[in-house]
């Protein structure tokens, strides 16, 4: 049976994830962050017999589901699904494998979910957290890339920044060519709390690629996380990108699997 959770029901569901909230990390963040007050942010839990067998997340449009022993009723998942018609549905590969045969309309994307235990690549000395004054140029910069920013826009890139560091759920690292001045270089957290940091936006512009930027950049972000005692986690998806988080000493998790409408 799947049923939708109240603000009672939340330590349930924390309880049910425990330390295991690598494998579930916006659907965790969202919970311990914002609680269920945010009317696009929605919970569910799926009972057997034995108790919770997996808890089930919406976020506008997109659906969530984490299951901690792959025990979960498919049949059920499966209905609310099609109930809900997401724009997307994820969570770690061996759950979205055992619904993904029921739904003919998607297609998967397979991505990795890691995390970072020992930093092992020298943070760039000259990479440095940017202020509030400096995020518009940062918004900017990332808007242009054609994967990363340019589906946004810069106008949702500046104030998701601004509000991430407003809220203490976000900060920006940057590295500025030593004679232009210009930022050449990004790396930053898209949600923290007190516990973890989720790693993304490692961007380094086109003409100073293949020297070593992003790694230092990266790593230099991931150096004050680990200070400040955060579990590091990222996802990535391309192989540039698997170098550089290995290259710094990310370890893989699992992988993390999508699925989009056809």
């Amino acid at each position: 049976m799947i049923v939708e959770c109240t603000s009672k029901d939340i330590g349930k569901v924390l309880d049910y994830i425990q330390d295991d909230y690598g494998k579930c990390l916006y659907m965790y963040i969202d919970l311990k962050k914002y609680g269920l007050d945010n009317e696009n942010f929605r919970v569910w839990i799926q009972r057997d017999d034995d108790g919770i067998c997996s808890v089930i997340s919406k976020y506008y449009t997109g659906i969530q589901i984490y299951s901690r022993s792959n025990d979960f009723i498919t049949d059920e998942i499966i209905e609310f699904i099609n109930e809900h018609n997401p724009s997307m549905v994820s969570g770690m590969k061996e759950t979205i494998e055992g619904i993904r045969e029921f739904l003919p309309g998607y297609e998967k994307e397979i991505g990795t979910v890691a995390r970072l235990n020992n930093l092992t690549y020298p943070p760039n000395p000259d990479a440095y957290l940017a202020p509030f004054e400096e995020l518009e140029e940062i918004a900017h910069v990332i808007a242009q890339d054609e994967a990363l920013g340019k589906p946004y826009g810069y106008e949702l890139l500046y104030e998701q920044y601004c509000e991430r560091k407003k809220d203490k759920f976000g900060r920006n690292y940057i590295l500025r060519d030593k004679d232009s001045d210009e930022i050449i270089c990004h790396a930053a957290t898209y949600a923290e709390l007190s516990n973890l940091g989720v790693v993304s936006g490692v961007l380094t512009t086109p003409e100073y690629r293949g020297k070593g930027y992003s790694k230092g950049t990266l790593a230099a972000l991931s150096e004050e996380l680990l200070s400040e005692n955060k579990d590091v986690f990222s996802y990535f998806y391309i192989p540039a990108a698997e170098r550089m988080h290995y290259g710094i000493g990310f370890e893989k998790i699992g992988d993390w699997e999508k699925l989009i409408p056809e």
